[in-house]
């Protein structure tokens, strides 16, 4: 993976966006990898449920950063007449592209999410999911949620989704420091990454609970990973954030 370099999208020079970072080659086979078979499915549909749980019901411009093969997009269109996405790779959005088809208000554009291409103040709801694990810089995820701020209308919703290392106690920790998750953060490091200026954090929810879904008698628990504590235990955070 090559980074390469990108302008601030308000073009003050002070301002360094993080690099973009190529998965070209894992997009012909990634929704096929990622998102069939029982479990993964399974999986798949406790992010989901917490996503959609988070989002305001109706929206007018929406925009999922990252966007990858277009998951994100797919559900704000449900809540928003215009629903955009943006994602570093040419070769996840071609994928994107095929799942859009020919729906009306929905696109896709390449960008750095760290420079995003568009005005300030234009979208009222914004989601980012699992991209910001790929960053183990804690400022760099905070240049990202910054940005994903400014583009932000006052009162807007976004929905941010994370890397838990207290997922199941111990077992996020020896992820983090001792294997190849790196970009695992710890609950509190990820209410940082919310500048106060911007943002209000009105709700914490988790997803995935470690190992849950290998056992058919306790995934009822998943339903109470919107609260304290099992929120914090989830293997994924999803943050819901208002903009001031």
């Amino acid at each position: 993976m090559t980074p390469s370099p990108a302008t601030p999208a308000d073009g003050r020079p002070d301002r360094v966006s993080p690099p973009v970072q190529d998965y070209g080659h894992l997009a012909g086979d990634y929704d096929d990898t990622r998102y069939v078979g029982s479990t993964n499915l399974l999986k798949e549909g406790f992010r989901r449920r917490a996503l959609k749980e988070l989002l305001p019901a109706h929206g007018v411009r929406a925009l999922d950063v990252a966007c990858g093969t277009g998951r994100g997009v797919m559900i704000l269109r449900e809540i928003a007449p215009v629903a955009c996405g943006v994602d570093g790779t040419r070769e996840m959005l071609d994928v994107a592209r095929k799942k859009i088809g020919q729906s009306k208000g929905v696109g896709v554009c390449q960008a750095n999410a760290g420079a995003l291409p568009f005005a300030s103040a234009t979208f009222d709801v914004v989601t980012c999911l699992n991209f910001l694990h790929l960053f183990y810089v804690v400022d760099q995820k905070i240049a990202f949620v910054r940005e994903i701020g400014r583009v932000m209308k006052l009162g807007g919703v976004a929905v941010i989704e994370f890397d838990n290392a207290l997922h199941g106690l111990a077992l996020g920790a020896l992820r983090k420091y001792f294997g190849s998750d790196i970009g695992y953060d710890w609950p509190w490091i990820i209410r940082s990454c919310f500048p106060p200026d911007l943002f209000t954090i009105s709700q914490v929810r988790g997803a995935n609970l470690p190992g849950v879904w290998r056992i058919p008698p306790l995934r009822f628990l998943e339903c109470w990973t919107g609260r304290f504590p099992l929120n914090y235990l989830a293997t994924r955070i999803f943050v819901r954030a208002v903009r001031k």
